[in-house]
């Protein structure tokens, strides 16, 4: 039916989907640490969040994008959790929506973002630019590996998956990449 290609394609395996992961300097480790997932063509979306009392500021962020039913790009980042900084923390999602949007071409607000990571800590938003303009020249249909290690936080590997299947005569592809390490609870908690 199809060709063993899925198994490694992951997020970027439906048509017009890009995708990259870079070392922008947020972890410690030197490891890559920021992600973008980019569809030219704009995107449905739908969204599950966290059920805790406390989210961070890229979880209200997001659910303002996933409540318009469309977007462009997902930008995460490993290292830094941007959850339990208040307002600097909401200004840096918004940072990190705009600065995405203006190197991608596409409005804020088809922009998600996340972030994972360390608590209580600002996002270094200069190493955050530099990252994510650098993840959008690098975005590419290979892209998919590299960016799922980019959310790696306590993750032993990399997770991702890729499928088909015909709808109405069609094929329609599906892909994704994740992060959690036993962190769907409790209420979904840090699971992107």
């Amino acid at each position: 039916m199809f060709s063993d290609a899925h198994k490694k394609a992951g997020v970027t395996y439906p048509q017009g989907f890009q995708a990259a992961g870079v070392k922008a300097g947020i972890k410690k480790s030197g490891n890559l640490d920021l992600a973008v997932i980019y569809t030219e063509k704009e995107a449905a979306i739908a969204g599950t969040f966290t059920q805790n009392a406390v989210a961070a500021a890229p979880v209200f962020a997001s659910k303002k994008v996933v409540a318009t039913g469309m977007a462009h790009a997902i930008t995460a980042n490993a290292g830094c959790a941007n959850a339990c900084t208040g307002e600097q923390g909401d200004k840096d999602a918004a940072a990190m929506q705009d600065i995405t949007a203006t190197a991608l071409g596409c409005k804020a607000d088809d922009v998600v973002v996340a972030s994972t990571g360390v608590i209580g800590v600002n996002l270094p938003m200069d190493k955050m630019e530099a990252g994510i303009k650098q993840a959008v020249k690098e975005l590419s249909t290979e892209g998919s590996e590299n960016a799922g290690k980019a959310i790696i936080t306590t993750d032993t590997y990399s997770k991702s998956c890729a499928t088909e299947i015909t709808l109405g005569g069609k094929e329609v592809r599906f892909g994704a990449i994740a992060k959690g390490s036993g962190m769907i609870q409790p209420n979904m908690a840090t699971m992107l």
